[in-house]
């Protein structure tokens, strides 16, 4: 039984009533599936992270634009709050309810947890993902940025470090990274076990660090990227993202290399070779495509927007 068979019938003779169009039908099916869902996108319980995001995070933020939007794509929005679902152990019966969609249907989700989607999804589902733990070779995922709310940031500041990065241990590669440039003072280092809970003083610590940094090392976290790829971008700073595992959005419309570092594990020896080689003008340039770009395509106002785009 599919989830349409589920609608009481009245409802059921309208949406497959010939007289009503396909955007119609799938309008009441879109409706009927946030119903279904209600219980999947709870107020999170968790603590604030990053420390200073305000409002509504990044899946809840979009299911919210979804809503007050006249939609007419094709395919139906699995209304998800992952994040909160997973952090406050809120999932139960979740994979019921997918068994539940017509598996014949075209779908779409938005996930900016690292593990998401853990369960099982109809096989014709878009997931836009904002990281990834484990690379699957989905054909059917999609990168997006792991944005929220801005950095409250005050112009910009004197370069007066080279590179640094303030952070967590998340991932051997910030460890391997760490080690690679353990004996050179022109990188500032500053790194902890992870916890949701920031201190004033760690944050404050990263954003004077940041902010006076040239360069930004942004090596991948549990997720094969972090939120600080995009902070560093408000903060007047050039990233430098070290991964064994690359997960870049909009590449059909932006060419990262002429706005940010791409430097495999396999080259991690190599970082100060590579930053010492990009010439003045190649790094101004840098950051006016960084000014350029960031708020078309690595804000939450700009999320809802690009991810609609690519459905139509």
């Amino acid at each position: 039984m599919g989830l349409i068979d589920t609608i009481p019938s009245g409802i059921k003779e309208c949406l497959l009533g010939e007289m009503l169009s396909t955007a119609k039908i799938m309008n009441s099916y879109q409706e009927h599936i946030f119903d279904i869902f209600e219980e999947y996108r709870p107020s999170p319980d968790y603590p604030t992270y990053p420390p200073y995001h305000k409002g509504l995070y990044l899946e809840d933020r979009f299911i919210s634009d979804f809503i007050d939007d006249d939609n007419d794509h094709e395919r139906v929005f699995i209304p998800v709050s992952w994040t909160t679902v997973y952090c406050d152990n809120k999932d139960g019966g979740l994979q019921n309810k997918l068994n539940q969609l017509d598996h014949s249907g075209k779908y779409f989700t938005v996930c900016q947890h690292d593990d998401a989607p853990k369960h099982i999804l109809p096989k014709n589902t878009i997931v836009f993902s904002a990281s990834e733990q484990v690379k699957n070779n989905n054909p059917m995922m999609r990168p997006i940025p792991i944005v929220c709310s801005p950095l409250n940031t005050i112009g910009e500041k004197e370069k007066l470090l080279f590179a640094g990065f303030v952070g967590s241990y998340t991932h051997p590669v910030r460890l391997n990274l760490r080690n690679a440039l353990l004996n050179n003072t022109e990188y500032y280092f500053s790194i902890k076990q992870w916890s949701p809970d920031v201190s004033d003083s760690q944050f404050d610590e990263f954003l004077s660090v940041t902010s006076r940094s040239k360069f930004t090392l942004c090596p991948r976290g549990y997720g094969n990227t972090s939120f600080r790829l995009y902070e560093c971008m408000q903060l007047g700073s050039v990233p430098v993202y070290i991964s064994d595992d690359f997960h870049l959005p909009w590449t059909d419309e932006l060419d990262w290399n002429s706005f940010c570092v791409l430097i495999h594990l396999d080259d991690i020896d190599y970082v100060d070779e590579i930053l010492k080689d990009i010439s003045d003008d190649r790094y101004d340039t840098m950051k006016d495509n960084i000014e350029k770009i960031y708020n078309q395509y690595f804000t939450l106002d700009s999320l809802y927007r690009n991810i609609v785009r690519r459905l139509r």
